[in-house]
């Protein structure tokens, strides 16, 4: 028999020793509830609560240490500054991610590679995807702005710097090929945009517009093949008609904003070091 825990069991007790004169008692007896066992359910969440809070510290983790190594290699204002352009920029991938509800981990950042985050699932469609592409230059070059601004303001030469280094980042990724931002605004117009990205992807890589000297390292090497392996895989395993199958009037607008960010950033690096000396 089941009973509420609010119930009270009588037993009846007999004295062995005298039978026949005593008559049965009645003594309240407790009855002890069941010890409920341990769920299941809040010992899971709490394990996802501890994974949560490690990917959050592997996030901030990878972001202090490439201040550090940033700031060990070019001082520690513009190496943190650095390293907060290239956050603020992958927080535009981030909240992009969210709003097309897209699975996506957090920005791992990666020192003198700026950061990587891993797409879990293909967007649905080109146009999905040219929000998300768009949306980090966009947010990366507002920080640039800021940076240009606190220069004209302040005369702290790091701003210019840091200025600087953004907009050309921005040209860099803004360039028309996968897996750049560009490639992806652009991912529509198909291999003709990429032939275009990939032309000015290698003149970026190894020649300086500005100290007009041609000079490859193993880092831009290592930074070309990955791109290219990277393109490689998209065109072998293309989505196909159906994803680029967007309204006309937003691929205009994609493109028009692509094309205006890319005026801005080649616009804003030549002007910032028009009389700057630049070590690349």
């Amino acid at each position: 028999m089941e009973f509420d825990d609010n119930q009270r069991v009588y037993v009846v007790h007999h004295d062995a020793s005298d039978d026949s004169e005593s008559q049965p008692s009645l003594t309240k007896a407790k009855v002890r509830k069941p010890r409920r066992k341990r769920s299941w359910t809040n010992a899971i969440i709490s394990f996802l609560g501890i994974l949560y809070k490690a990917k959050i510290f592997l996030v901030f983790g990878t972001l202090v240490i490439s201040m550090v190594i940033y700031g060990l290699t070019f001082g520690w204002a513009f190496g943190i500054g650095l390293a907060l352009i290239i956050a603020v920029h992958e927080s535009g991938h981030v909240l992009a991610n969210r709003k097309k509800h897209l699975d996506a981990s957090w920005p791992l950042f990666i020192p003198f590679l700026g950061a990587l985050i891993n797409l879990r699932q293909m967007p649905r469609n080109a146009d999905d995807e040219a929000f998300i592409g768009i949306a980090g230059p966009i947010f990366g070059l507002g920080a640039t702005l800021i940076s240009l601004g606190l220069y004209l303001f302040t005369h702290i030469l790091v701003f210019r710097w840091l200025a600087l280094f953004g907009f050309f980042m921005h040209v860099f990724n803004l360039m028309p090929i996968v897996p750049l931002d560009g490639g992806r605004t652009v991912s529509f117009l198909g291999w003709k945009a990429w032939v275009m990205g990939l032309i000015g992807l290698l003149v970026l890589l190894f020649y300086n517009p500005i100290s007009g000297q041609i000079r490859p390292d193993p880092l831009t090497i290592v930074i070309l093949v990955f791109i290219l392996w990277n393109f490689i895989g998209r065109v072998k395993h293309s989505p196909g008609q159906n994803y680029n199958a967007i309204p006309l009037s937003h691929k205009w607008g994609y493109t028009a904003l692509w094309a205006g960010l890319m005026i801005l950033s080649i616009g804003g690096y030549l002007i910032t070091g028009s009389h700057a000396t630049l070590i690349y």
